[in-house]
């Protein structure tokens, strides 16, 4: 068998991987750099979401299952690269906009910051419902828990930054 292509389709289905990619390769790589906090590395788990879903069977949604797929390679990351993390001075703020003006800069960058220091099921739904704009049911079926938990966790992580931005007010 020969190694397969972008413009080709994953056996035993009508994926087009070049037309897959080319919509959903940059909101990957932004939705794992968010939650690993580091772009590049980002850029790195997309690339393997891709080349796992090349090799899958039977993927009935592509989209859902290359998101789930980068969920779980970013924690398999982060897990790898938590004391490494720990000595890394903060990543510069990709998405931050400097035109908006300096105080909007500096609020940017603390509520990244703050997000960055919730618990990790907290963080990763902040991340797949404010940044990705996915539904709680979206968000459970990529995290693997229920849709009440997403609830949860993002009740709670809503909390704690609305009490975190007040307090530095």
């Amino acid at each position: 068998m020969r190694d397969r292509e972008l413009g080709d389709t994953v056996e035993g289905t009508d994926i087009d991987l070049e037309a897959l990619y080319r919509a959903h390769y940059a909101p990957l790589v932004r939705l794992a750099g968010l939650l690993v906090g580091d772009f590049s590395v980002g850029e790195d788990v997309a690339q393997d979401a891709f080349a796992r879903l090349v090799d899958a069977r039977g993927v009935r949604d592509p989209h859902a299952y290359l998101r789930a797929t980068v969920v779980n390679l970013s924690r398999s990351r982060i897990r790898r690269a938590v004391l490494a993390r720990r000595h890394r001075a903060a990543h510069a703020g990709a998405a931050v906009d400097p035109a908006a003006g300096p105080e909007m800069v500096a609020t940017q960058v603390t509520v990244r910051e703050e997000v960055a220091r919730l618990p990790r099921r907290q963080r990763e739904a902040v991340v797949l419902r404010y940044y990705a704009g996915m539904t709680d049911e979206e968000i459970a079926n990529a995290l693997g828990v229920s849709p009440g938990s997403v609830k949860t966790h993002l009740h709670r992580a809503m909390t704690t930054l609305t009490e975190r931005m007040e307090a530095l007010r």
